[in-house]
């Protein structure tokens, strides 16, 4: 059986390789915080290795972990692919397994080291996403131990071609570069923020960037640092905005994080032993795969929208690089293509309506994206679909879900299915369904006969 699948017993679905409980791993770290950054790094710098504790600095830590490259969002995403185009091929791209244990592992330890932190595992993943495709960036893969494979090295930070200009920090033991830095790992850390805050992040003793265990989890410590609390949008927007010093890059991280938090994900496996390996960009070809049992995911939080502000990025000495300002948002009240736009009659004044506090939340869809209006609500196409494709899709949602006894569906639940059934095809849509039984408590009931095994 392929990695990432599940697959039915007596009592219903279960995962082959369930996520580890945390029972299992807590008492390989001793979860701590301390109000002095200065302590939180010395126990922390210890070398390559050395058992060293899981510290929340009470102090956020400022020195970025990655920098903003020239012509991408970030390292994972191909240049020129739209933010629209990444978050509508999620379900597709996948999250392999070792990853998504990872970022599991770091929301549940931080749950105990930080809790007013209110880490979600989503918005790890969604750095992962952005920084390396979940460890697949130019043509690596996690091993079974979790480490990238030949191992993930970003461009030269030596000032060249729009560049930032690092001076080596670590004497080539991260990224065997003796003059300049690069940024290293999953989660493409430079040297020096590594060394002053890296994390074992899965007890065996090495603080290795390449590690998606340990890359990861110092992740979640970096972003948890100060008096963060990341139910707040503000919060969100100036934790990311720390780790890479770039809007747009915050903008599709925060984007990526939410579609997770709304189920738009999928476990493959770790693109080793033949399994499929995705690059940067690319979709992930064939395969019967399966999310892991929603019973043994963390719950997550539903990122807020951060506030729109404008970011002035002050002139860098090494680089020589021009301030930039960069609006957060965009305005999107453009009227949607194909549909008339009512207009006042001349000479009579347009009354003034008072309107009501609508009871369900408005979808605000950019240009060009197809809609159509159901009985339950607006569903949105994705990006590059049309309104045929979009109804086709719909009419196949409706059909599937009635087969499961679901006549009436939500909103949300019709509109996951039909994103589903445009990104990732049948298999996709019975994935969803699958999901969805499983919160309804039917799906030993009902999936093993009508979804099949």
């Amino acid at each position: 059986m392929a990695k990432g699948k599940r697959r039915a017993t007596g009592s219903g679905w279960r995962q082959v390789a369930p996520l580890i409980p945390l029972a299992l791993f807590a008492s390989a770290f001793t979860v701590s915080a301390t109000d002095d950054p200065a302590v939180a790094t010395a126990s922390l710098e210890q070398g390559l290795s050395g058992g060293n504790s899981v510290v929340v600095p009470k102090q956020p830590i400022s020195q970025p972990a990655n920098v903003p490259q020239p012509g991408v969002v970030g390292p994972g995403v191909d240049p020129g692919e739209q933010p629209t185009q990444v978050v509508s091929g999620l379900s597709k791209n996948g999250i392999p397994n070792a990853a998504l244990k990872a970022y599991s592992r770091a929301q549940q330890v931080l749950a105990q080291a930080d809790p007013s932190c209110h880490l979600p595992w989503t918005l790890v993943a969604a750095i992962g996403r952005v920084e390396s495709n979940h460890g697949r960036f130019g043509g690596n893969a996690l091993n079974s131990q979790g480490v990238a494979v030949p191992g993930i090295y970003g461009p030269r930070l030596d000032g060249s071609s729009g560049m930032a200009r690092i001076s080596d920090t670590d004497a080539g033991a991260f990224d065997g570069d003796g003059a300049f830095d690069r940024a290293v790992g999953p989660m493409q850390f430079i040297p020096g923020t590594w060394r002053a805050m890296g994390v074992d992040g899965d007890g065996d003793g090495v603080r290795n960037p390449q590690d998606i265990d340990d890359a990861a989890m110092s992740t979640a410590v970096y972003l948890c640092s100060g008096k963060t609390d990341l139910s707040k949008a503000s919060d969100v927007n100036a934790a990311v905005l720390r780790y890479n010093h770039s809007q747009q890059y915050v903008d599709l991280v925060v984007s990526i994080a939410k579609a997770y938090a709304g189920g738009s994900w999928i476990a493959v496996g770790n693109g080793t032993s033949g399994d499929d390996v995705d690059d940067a960009g690319q979709q992930i070809s064939g395969g019967d795969i399966n999310a892991p049992s929603d019973k043994n995911l963390p719950k997550t939080i539903d990122l807020p929208t951060p506030p729109p502000t404008v970011i002035t990025t002050p002139t860098d000495e090494r680089d020589g690089t021009r301030p930039t300002v960069i609006p957060t948002q965009r305005p999107t009240s453009k009227p949607t293509p194909g549909k008339p736009t009512s207009k006042p009659t001349p000479g009579k004044p347009t009354p003034t309506k008072p309107t009501s506090k609508p009871t369900t939340p408005t979808t605000t869809t950019p240009p060009g994206v197809a809609t159509l209006t159901t009985a339950v609500g607006l569903i949105v196409g994705t990006v590059g679909s049309t309104v045929g494709e979009l109804q086709t899709a719909t009419t196949y949602c409706q059909s599937e879900m009635a087969k499961v006894t679901i006549t009436k569906p939500t909103q949300d639940q019709l509109q996951k299915c039909v994103t589903a059934y445009q990104t990732g095809g049948a298999k996709a849509v019975d994935q969803v369904i699958r999901n969805l039984l499983s919160l309804l408590g039917l799906l030993g009931v009902l999936g093993g006969g009508i979804l099949g095994s």
